[in-house]
């Protein structure tokens, strides 16, 4: 007789195995177990994410730390604060800021084995020729180690500042950005462009020379200076950077004279210059013709000038909400500037083509320019230089010389030739200053 106790258990057995009780328990840990892994790594990440944050802000604060101690450096050299032994063991050394950031510095006289030592300058001595080695420093707290730094190291020369240069050695020279876009695209021939700040490419272009820029990223160093630079596909950068390719002063445009030439001249305008109501159609002048407010050239009319130039200026030049001062040459209109070669006796000798202290938006079906072309280049009461506007060139504008602004856009089948030859006849030189401190190299080590 079977045993009635285990009949019991066996079916109770069965009752366990069929119930659905212990696979959701099971489920229920998987699950929390699955969820709990998850805000766990997810911590982890934003914890790696602050951390990373924060190591990029202290080394971004630690290079210009840096920099810091490098100017302050220079400005105890030229005032006396450092005075460097003319020894080759000499060294100084100084610390500012505080116990969490800081700068150390170090100036001592370049070795001998070291340019421009081994190139036999002439009436140098050895504190002549310095290296300034600065290290910026973020700390924790003052006790802590140090947690991250970043050291720039240059080179400065005691000398006087004597500035040799070609007012507009550039073909194309800008204070923000230069613009290539459209189809089939700018065409740049002879010369170099230059950007203070970056130059960007959004269509086909041509061009034979060397593009640089000085800007600076919003979020440098995490982004290096060469993403500013659509022409620099150098592996390291070269063609870009203020250390590279240090900021390019805007030539000043001789307004005062440009106009008393234009009253002597009898194109002076005071009252701006629209093509319709001088007539519409060909207008053609001889000399600088000089326009206070605006000039808009409209479909169908032309200008031409002869060995002169067409200058705009603003009604009120140090206001900086004046939008006058434009140059408008619309879709349909013609503009010319010849010059005689040899430049008649009398006539207008300078470089200037067209000048505005607004923009210059040049639409026309068709331009030919010789000269410069420049937007800005003026100077307020106070005698500090005023920003420009754009150049904006579309259609087939041509421009043999070189063009200076703001900002420059190049639409389809715009073309610069730079002419060389042209432009050193305007070579200046400017002394200023007593011999001081300057640097002359730059890099982060």
């Amino acid at each position: 007789m079977r045993d009635i106790s285990k009949l019991f258990n066996i079916n109770k057995r069965k009752e366990i195995l069929k119930s659905e009780d212990g696979m959701a328990l099971l489920s229920v840990l998987i699950f929390t177990f699955v969820l709990v892994s998850i805000v766990i790594a997810m911590l982890v990440m934003a914890q790696n994410d602050t951390k990373l944050s924060t190591l990029q802000r202290d080394s971004t604060k630690a290079f210009y730390l840096a920099e810091s101690g490098i100017e302050e450096a220079i400005w105890k050299l030229n005032n006396g604060d450092i005075e460097v032994s003319n020894d080759y063991n000499y060294k100084h050394s100084f610390t500012s800021g505080s116990g969490i950031e800081y700068y150390e510095v170090e100036v001592y006289p370049v070795p001998e084995a070291d340019q421009p030592r081994t190139e036999g300058v002439a009436g140098k001595e050895i504190k002549d020729w310095v290296y300034i080695e600065s290290t910026g420093v973020i700390k924790t707290s003052a006790d802590a180690e140090k947690e991250n730094n970043r050291a720039i190291k240059v080179m400065a020369n005691f000398t006087l500042t004597q500035h040799t240069s070609i007012l507009y050695d550039k073909a194309i020279l800008t204070d923000h950005m230069i613009t290539f876009q459209g189809n089939p695209g700018a065409f740049i021939t002879g010369g170099d462009i230059h950007s203070n700040y970056g130059i960007e490419v959004k269509g086909p272009y041509e061009f034979d020379g060397t593009a640089t820029t000085s800007g600076i990223p919003d979020d440098y160093p995490n982004t290096p200076y060469s993403a500013l630079n659509d022409l620099d596909d150098t592996d390291n950068g070269d063609f870009s950077g203020p250390g590279n390719w240090p900021t390019v002063d805007i030539p000043p445009v001789p307004y005062d004279e440009l106009k008393a030439m234009a009253e002597a001249n009898g194109t002076y305008y005071p009252n701006g210059f629209d093509s319709k109501d001088y007539g519409g159609g060909d207008i053609e002048f001889t000399g600088v013709v000089f326009v206070v407010g605006d000039v808009i050239f409209r479909n169908g009319d032309s200008l031409t000038i002869n060995d002169g130039a067409l200058v705009v200026a603003k009604t009120n030049p140090d206001d900086p909400n004046d939008s006058s001062g434009t140059m408008e040459f619309k879709n349909g209109s013609n503009l010319t500037i010849n010059r005689s070669d040899p430049v008649p006796e009398g006539a207008y000798p300078g470089p200037i083509a067209l000048a505005a202290m607004g923009d210059v938006l040049l639409h026309a079906s068709s331009s030919s320019l010789n000269g410069v072309v420049q937007s800005g280049g003026y100077y307020n009461d106070e005698g500090e230089l005023m920003p420009g506007g754009m150049v904006d060139f579309r259609n087939d504008s041509v421009v043999t010389g070189a063009v200076v602004a703001e900002e420059v856009w190049m639409h389809n089948k715009t073309t610069i030739n730079y002419d060389g030859d042209f432009m050193e006849n305007f070579t200046t030189v400017t002394t200023y200053g007593n011999e001081r401190y300057n640097k002359v190299s730059w890099q982060e080590i």
